[in-house]
């Protein structure tokens, strides 16, 4: 009895600072392994940092999973293509020499295999961190997040503002039966776009419409506002480029939810001078265009 007690009463001795900024070093070294690991869709790497034992526990969004559970679930990481992590503001608080308590808020970016992309804010880390053959495990992790879908994240460190630069200028598009659209694209600002638009049937006027473009830095994207001369509605879309040369257009209001959108168009830039463009409905290629600089 009084060696367990002398046991508890050096174990609950009060850390000096020194004592816990070693710590903290020791266990911000295993955070940074568990969250390369998941920024990489490594599963091993990500598994390293928990203890192996029926006593873990992870709690996200309400769900309780066992070590066994996670292992599992391995798998699902193979449908991520990688993911970026921002960490806003971190605690560290000690219970006792061995066991720390570690908080985190932070916000994911998600990129899929598939293409679909998804953005994690907010998020938040609760860990029990306990030292157990003098290595840091995580014992209890708990994780609360809030994820929307949102239009292809670029991996590839796209510049959307230069990119966008590719639709300025005067196009015709040759849509058939004698009908062309006249497109004139101009910049607006620092970033943004507005254009003049006609259809034309034989040189008559069948609509006209303003396109003004603005860019939204948080989600890396476009945003149109589309109206008509002879109508009172409003559209509005969601513009990304998913490569150098491609770029995804989507109606705004699947933007939490692209991979739901009935519409979709990709701009191709087969050149300076011409663009080849693809509408897209519920998952099925409708039509494809070109459109050509007039000089």
């Amino acid at each position: 009895m009084l060696i367990f007690c002398f046991s508890c009463g050096t174990n609950n001795k009060p850390l000096s600072d020194d004592q816990k900024d070693g710590i903290k070093k020791e266990i911000k070294e295993v955070v940074n392994t568990f969250i390369k690991g998941i920024e990489e869709a490594n599963a091993d790497m990500v598994m390293e940092s928990f203890l192996d034992s029926p006593d873990f526990v992870d709690i996200t969004n309400g769900m309780v999973f066992s070590y066994n559970d996670l292992v599992a679930m391995k798998p699902n990481f193979d449908a991520i293509l990688n993911q970026k992590c921002t960490i806003i503001n971190e605690k560290y608080t000690f219970l006792d020499k061995s066991t720390v308590l570690y908080t985190a808020e932070t916000r994911w970016s998600t990129n899929y295999k598939d293409g679909h992309s998804s953005i994690t804010d907010p998020q938040a880390f609760l860990i029990i961190f306990k030292k157990i053959d003098d290595r840091w495990k995580v014992i209890y992790l708990v994780d609360s997040n809030v994820e929307k879908n949102v239009l292809n994240i670029s991996s590839k460190g796209l510049n959307q503002v230069e990119l966008m630069k590719k639709f300025s200028g005067k196009f015709k598009g040759e849509l058939g039966n004698d009908t062309v659209v006249i497109s004139e694209i101009k910049s607006f600002g620092i970033s943004g776009l507005e254009a003049n638009q006609k259809m034309l049937y034989k040189d008559k006027v069948l609509s006209e419409e303003k396109n003004v473009w603005g860019y939204d830095k948080k989600l890396d994207k476009y945003i149109c506002a589309r109206i008509w001369k002879d109508s009172p509605e409003i559209v509005l879309m969601a513009f990304g480029f998913t490569s150098e040369n491609t770029c995804e257009r989507i109606p705004l209001e699947f933007i939490s939810n692209p991979e739901q959108a009935t519409s979709k168009a990709i701009y191709e830039f087969k050149s300076p001078d011409l663009t080849v463009k693809t509408d897209i409905v519920n998952g099925k290629p409708v039509r494809t265009y070109s459109f050509t600089r007039v000089k």
